[in-house]
Parts: structure tokens; C-alpha cells; sequence
């Protein structure tokens, strides 16, 4: 059912996709391969999802059965045996869940990056004091508070990244929604102006009525996985993957239509620091 499985590696999603891709070239179905070498077709039908580890073993194994030329071969298992790319998140600090650090290794491996945010501003855009208030209204224990900032700021780097491209869907009520001092929210607006000018984000507020105020979420898509959904909850997440994410996608359509423009969310972030101030 979904939402119930724990996410994999952004690498053994990739090479899944891969490995999917090249026995439907074959025409073979999973029943098929799996009886060939003797797997169950469960098993198959994971490792191609990339929801359990892919060994160069059994990459060698499916290459056997797909009789793929020695060079193909060769660079398939070199890139099963390739190391993880390592990050923070590996080893997260004390205080920092677990949900969170798989979040950060899916967001450093995908190339697109969707957020739908109804009620609060998006992580990856938080102020430091944004984000504490956040978190004490959510009721995080004080003693982690400041290792969860710290994860955050070194999630926000990914905005700095020429490969990546950041689109924050944001909900009219977010504005409206004061979380911290009125000095923190202020802050807080002109941050999203300052990074709403950066390259690859991309910041569009959303005043139109819509159905999809009842639940935030954040769509990753990948050059050759599948797309991964987060489902951020009070105190853990649920992620989503491949066909599981469609309806998404098609909300994302929906929701970037009824957006106002990059250059109208601007205006209207700036009309509210305006707004802020003469009321201070």
C-alpha cells in the first residue's frame, strides 16, 4: 500500500530505472526474468524500483540474462559498485530524525524540486528565526531545535546550485500567516524576495481558491528514476514513489496555472513588507 515502504537510495533508484528500462528494451516481463534467475518476482519488482540495495552481484546476474555486450555490462556493475554519494545526512546530529536525512539524500540527487506549501513557507526558504518558531509551535523539544536549524541551512545550499531547479508554490494564507515576532516575519518576507531573484528558484504565490489547501507536499523528479513525493506529517513523513506520484504531478499543473506570475508574487511580497513596516 502506499506510503507504507521506506524510501532507498537516490542511486539504486537510478540504476533500477536502468535495469527496468533495458528488459522492457527486451520484451520480457518480470515473471519472466525473475524465473530466470531463479529470484522471486517481488524481489525483481523492488530492485527495480530501487526500493532495496542493487549489488554488482546481481547486476551481473541480470546482464547475464539480457545478454548485454561485455561493455554495457562492465558499466552497469561499476556503477552498482560505486560508493553512495556521502553527505551530512548520513550521519545526522542528535536531534535530527531519521525521515529528515532520507529527505536530504533524494533532494541532493534530484534535478527538479516542486513544493506546495499552504499554510507556512517551505523549508528550503525559512529564515533561521522563521524556522525556530516553526518548530516550537510544532512542539519539537528545545534541545533539538538548533540541530534541526543546522540541518536545514545545509539543505538550503542546494538553491545554490546550477543543476538543480527549485519551483515554491505558496499559499495566500502562508502570507497571512505570522509565525515568530512581527520582526521575524518581516525577515522572513524579504528573504523570499532576495531569493526569489536567484537563478533556477522560481517563488509563485497561489491566491486562486483551490481543493489543494487541505495537505502540503514536495515532488522531486530525477533524469532517469522515477519521482518521489514527501509527505511531511508532525513528527515524520511519508514518501511516495512512481506511479504513486502522478496525481501530483497533475496538481503541480493545476496549481501552476492558478498562480500568479514570478513578477506579481514579487509585488505582492514587497506590497507586504510595505505593509509590515508602516504598521511597526
Amino acid at each position: 500500500m502506499g506510503g507504507r515502504h521506506r524510501p532507498g537510495s537516490p542511486r539504486d533508484r537510478s540504476l533500477g530505472a536502468e535495469l527496468r528500462a533495458i528488459r522492457e528494451a527486451t520484451g520480457r516481463s518480470l515473471h519472466d526474468v525473475a524465473a530466470a534467475i531463479q529470484w522471486n518476482v517481488s524481489t525483481l519488482s523492488r530492485l527495480e524500483r530501487g526500493l532495496r540495495h542493487i549489488s554488482p552481484e546481481a547486476v551481473m546476474g541480470l546482464a547475464v540474462v539480457y545478454d548485454l555486450p561485455v561493455e554495457r555490462r562492465d558499466e552497469l556493475v561499476a556503477w552498482a559498485g560505486k560508493p553512495v554519494a556521502l553527505g551530512w545526512w548520513d550521519r545526522p546530529p542528535a536531534g535530527v530524525p531519521s525521515d529528515l536525512g532520507a529527505l536530504a539524500s533524494y533532494e541532493h540527487e534530484a534535478v527538479r524540486m516542486t513544493h506546495w506549501a499552504p499554510g507556512i513557507v517551505p523549508g528550503l526558504l525559512q529564515t533561521p528565526d522563521y524556522a525556530t518558531a516553526v518548530m516550537r509551535d510544532w512542539g519539537v523539544p528545545a534541545k533539538d531545535v538548533n540541530s534541526r536549524i543546522g540541518a536545514r541551512l545545509q539543505r538550503q545550499e542546494l538553491l545554490n546550485r546550477r543543476d538543480k531547479d527549485y519551483l515554491a508554490l505558496i499559499g495566500s494564507a502562508a502570507l497571512a500567516n505570522q509565525l515568530g515576532s512581527p520582526a521575524v516575519f518581516e525577515q522572513q518576507l524579504r528573504h523570499l524576495l532576495r531569493v526569489s531573484k536567484r537563478d533556477g528558484v522560481s517563488i509563485r504565490l497561489v491566491e486562486k481558491p483551490t481543493s489543494f489547501t487541505v495537505c502540503g507536499w514536495y515532488l522531486m523528479d530525477y533524469e532517469k528514476a522515477g519521482s518521489v513525493v514527501v509527505l511531511e506529517h508532525l513528527g515524520s513523513s511519508t514518501f511516495l514513489f512512481d506511479e504513486e506520484t502522478d496525481p501530483y504531478a497533475a496538481a503541480r499543473k493545476d496549481l501552476r496555472d492558478r498562480a500568479l506570475s514570478e513578477r506579481a508574487t514579487q509585488d505582492k511580497i514587497e506590497e507586504l513588507i510595505e505593509q509590515s513596516v508602516l504598521g511597526s
